[in-house]
């Protein structure tokens, strides 16, 4: 069984929210309708799930891979 590692909330919280406001700029939406949409598509949690990794990516990279989810699931931006 793999171990995982576990990282402070406030840090996985902080990201968060870094990366929602350069969604919100990249696709011209204000924080809260960009914080709604990864939210209903199952962005926010799969940048939850994937902290460990995504953190240490690139925003653009991250956000990226928060579109594709997105779409799977859904969204049409």
């Amino acid at each position: 069984m793999y171990e995982t590692m576990e990282y402070p909330v406030e840090d996985i919280m902080e990201d968060a929210v870094f990366i929602v406001r350069k969604f919100a700029q990249q696709f011209g939406l204000d924080l809260r309708d960009a914080f709604n949409y990864l939210y209903k598509y199952q962005g926010l949690a799969f940048l939850q799930k994937h902290y460990g990794y995504e953190h240490t990516q690139p925003a653009w990279r991250t956000i990226e891979a928060m579109v594709d989810i997105c779409r799977k699931n859904g969204g049409t931006l």
